[in-house]
């Protein structure tokens, strides 16, 4: 993957980093290098962008008034079970952390017993799209979660959405 198609249409993927550079010989007492050196590369760690990389966390201190104001024109619905989680703390850090966004009226928070939670998460996706999740947790079998998606830009709503998938 190139850099070029990562920024049209692609969210996530792995660059293979090398560093290229030209090795000369330094006289150290008069700090001059010789006019011929030779190339010399140093391949580095992948890179890797995530769907976090797209979007900048923003704080909406009344997260429903933000959620009626961007609408339901691009919304978009969906359930997963979240098996590998083991509890709704570890669900939602997890989330938060995944997604890059902020989390709203301290819904990161969980009371002692739970066994269901609602975790609100606020952002701007790049391209200045608001883009706001609403993800509601319950405990089983793992975390099962139903996450809706609102944006002011479609494209915006379906990469978020299809992020946990």
């Amino acid at each position: 993957m190139d850099y070029v198609s990562i920024l049209s249409d692609e969210t996530t993927g792995t660059f293979s980093c090398t560093l290229k550079f030209l090795v000369k010989d330094c006289d150290p007492n008069t700090g001059e290098t010789d006019d011929e050196g030779y190339e010399d590369e140093y391949v580095l760690e992948d890179l890797e962008v995530t769907v976090a990389d797209h979007v900048q966390k923003v704080m909406k201190p009344n997260f429903a008034a933000s959620w009626e104001e961007v609408g339901e024109e691009n919304e978009i619905e969906d359930t997963y079970a979240l098996s590998s989680m083991k509890s709704l703390q570890e669900a939602v850090k997890t989330i938060i952390q995944f997604m890059g966004m902020q989390p709203c009226e301290r819904s990161d928070k969980i009371p002692e017993g739970k066994s269901s939670h609602t975790l609100y998460l606020a952002g701007v996706y790049r391209g200045g799209h608001d883009i706001l999740v609403r993800a509601k947790l319950a405990m089983g079998d793992g975390v099962t979660m139903q996450i809706t998606v609102r944006s002011t830009d479609p494209h915006a709503a379906e990469v978020i959405s299809s992020a946990v998938g």
